[in-house]
C-alpha cells in the first residue's frame, strides 16, 4: 500500500517540487521555532521567573536583536546566493542554526541571548532571501504561489509549538527541539538538485537540463533551457558596479522602492510586537477565560488555518486580493482592540471583554497569514531578473530589518507614553494605508514566468 502510494505521487510530473517545498517549510518550521520563543520566555523574564535575572530593558534588546541580526542575515545571504546559489546557502543556513541552538543550550546569562538572538535574527532573514529564489527557480508558474505559500506555514506551525511548549519547558529542552528539527531539514535538502537557473549561471548546461527534468518531468526541457539563458544572460561577466547601474533603471529602481514599501506596511501592521509581546499583551487585556500563556496557541492556530486556506487559492487569486483581505482584515482586528482597552478604561467590566480581544486577536492571526506575511515574500522571487535580484532583495530585507527593530522599539515606547487603545488604532490607520497602496502599486504577477514579468516590468 504504501509502495503503491509512493509510486502514484512519483508519477506526479512535479513531484520533487512539492518536495521541495516541504523542505524549505521544514526550515521555516525552525525559523517559527525561533520566533516562537520569545513570547513565552519574554513573560517569565518579565515575571521574574526565569533560570537567570533580565532587566526590562535588557528584555527589550533581547527581543530587538534578532531585527538588528536581519541586517547582516540580509547581506550575507545576498552575497551567498550570488556566488554559492541559493540551495548552499539554505544548507548554510541550516548549520548556522545548528550553532544558534547549541549556543541556546549553554546559554547562561543574558549576554549569550543577545548573541543567539542576533544569530537567530541574521538566519531568519537569510532564510527569508534564500527560501522565494528557489521556490521561484524551481517551480512551475502555474504553481509558484501554491509552493510558495506552502513552505510559509511552516513559519507558523513552528510559532505554534513554540508557543505550545515553550510555558512548559526549559530554554534548553526547547533549544533541542529545535536542534532536532535542523537535523531533518539538512538531510532532506542535502538530497534536492540545485535550481536550473543558479546552474546555468554556472555554465552547468547538462546539470540543468536534468535539474528541469527532475523538477518537472514533463517540462519540455529545450524551451525552459532557452527561457532561462535568455534570463540570466544578462549576468554574465557584470561588476558590481554595472549591477547598481542596472538596479538604477527606471523598472528595477521602481519595482524596488515598491517592495520596500510592502516591506513596510508588512513590519508596521503590528505582527511583530504582537508576536513578542502578545502574553503579555494578554495580561494586560485581563484575559481570564483562558490563560494568558493559551492565547498564543488561539492566533497561531488560526493563522495556519489562513495559511492553508491560502495554499488552496495563492494561484487562483490575484496577490491584489490577498493583500487588500488580509490588511483589510487585520485593520478591523486592530480597530476591535484598541476598542477593548478603550473600554477597560473607562470601567467596562473585564468579564463582559473578553470575547472581543479573543475574537480581534485570533482573527489577526489569520488575516496576517492571508497576504501580509506572505505577499511581499512571494514578490521577492519574482519582481527582479537575474543580473540585480540578490541585491534587490538585499536592500528589501535589510529594509526589513530596519522596520523590523523600529515596530518592535516604537510599540514598547509608544505603551509607555499614550494610552494602549491609541497604539492599536495607529495600527489599524497604517493597515488601511496598505490597502489603499496595494490596490494601486500590486503589480500583476500571478501565473507568469519569470521572464514573463521581466518583459511587463521593463514595458512599464
Amino acid at each position: 500500500m504504501v509502495n503503491t502510494l509512493i509510486a502514484s505521487w512519483r508519477s506526479y510530473p512535479m513531484w520533487l517540487q512539492w518536495v521541495a517545498s516541504i523542505a524549505v517549510m521544514f526550515k521555516l518550521f525552525v525559523c517559527g521555532l525561533s520566533l516562537g520563543w520569545a513570547s513565552p520566555y519574554t513573560a517569565q523574564f518579565l515575571s521574574g521567573d526565569s533560570p537567570f535575572p533580565a532587566t526590562t530593558e535588557e528584555v527589550s534588546w533581547i527581543s530587538s536583536m534578532f531585527q538588528l541580526g536581519r541586517i547582516p542575515g540580509a547581506i550575507l545571504a545576498a552575497i551567498g546566493v550570488q556566488y554559492l546559489g541559493s540551495k548552499k546557502v539554505l544548507i548554510g543556513n541550516g548549520l548556522a542554526f545548528l550553532i544558534f541552538w547549541i549556543l541556546s543550550i549553554a546559554a547562561y546569562s543574558v549576554p549569550w541571548l543577545y548573541v543567539t538572538r542576533f544569530i537567530c535574527g541574521a538566519g531568519t532573514e537569510a532564510v527569508n532571501i534564500c527560501y522565494p529564489i528557489y521556490l521561484g527557480d524551481i517551480s512551475s508558474p502555474e504553481i509558484r504561489g501554491t509552493v510558495m505559500v506552502l513552505a510559509m506555514n511552516g513559519l507558523a506551525i513552528g510559532s505554534m509549538v513554540g508557543f505550545t511548549i515553550g510555558p512548559y519547558v526549559s530554554m534548553r529542552v526547547y533549544a533541542y527541539v529545535g536542534l532536532v528539527t535542523t537535523v531533518i531539514f539538512l538531510a532532506m535538502m542535502l538530497l534536492l538538485p540545485d535550481s536550473p537557473y543558479y546552474l546555468a549561471r554556472k555554465k552547468k548546461f547538462e546539470e540543468a537540463e536534468k535539474s528541469i527534468l527532475a523538477y518537472n518531468r514533463k517540462a519540455e526541457v529545450d524551451k525552459e533551457v532557452k527561457s532561462i539563458n535568455a534570463f540570466v544572460a544578462e549576468t554574465q561577466s557584470m561588476k558590481f558596479r554595472d549591477r547598481l547601474r542596472e538596479l538604477n533603471l527606471p523598472c528595477n529602481r521602481n519595482a524596488t522602492m515598491n517592495l520596500v514599501w510592502f516591506t513596510f506596511f508588512a513590519q508596521f501592521t503590528g505582527a511583530n510586537p504582537i508576536s513578542v509581546y502578545l502574553e503579555t499583551i494578554s495580561t494586560r487585556a485581563m484575559l481570564t477565560v483562558i490563560s494568558a500563556s493559551s492565547m498564543p496557541l488561539v492566533m497561531t492556530g488560526l493563522s495556519i488555518l489562513g495559511g492553508w486556506l491560502v495554499t488552496l487559492f495563492a494561484d487562483k487569486w490575484q496577490r491584489t486580493v490577498m493583500w487588500v483581505i488580509s490588511n483589510g482584515g487585520v485593520g478591523l482586528c486592530m480597530t476591535a482592540m484598541g476598542l477593548h482597552f478603550y473600554l477597560l478604561n473607562i470601567g467596562v467590566a473585564p468579564n463582559s471583554l473578553q470575547w472581543l480581544f479573543i475574537l480581534s486577536m485570533g482573527m489577526s492571526g489569520l488575516f496576517y497569514s492571508v497576504g501580509t506575511t506572505p505577499v511581499p515574500h512571494i514578490l521577492l522571487g519574482e519582481l527582479f531578473g537575474a543580473s540585480i535580484r540578490t541585491l534587490a532583495v538585499c536592500i528589501c530585507c535589510s529594509f526589513g530589518g530596519i522596520f523590523g527593530f523600529l515596530s518592535i522599539y516604537s510599540y514598547q515606547y509608544l505603551i509607555d507614553i499614550m494610552d494602549e487603545a491609541y497604539v492599536y488604532w495607529i495600527v489599524a490607520v497604517v493597515a488601511s494605508l496598505a490597502v489603499i497602496y496595494g490596490v494601486v502599486m500590486m503589480p500583476p504577477t500571478k501565473g507568469k514566468s519569470l521572464t514573463e514579468i521581466q518583459t511587463e516590468l521593463i514595458r512599464k
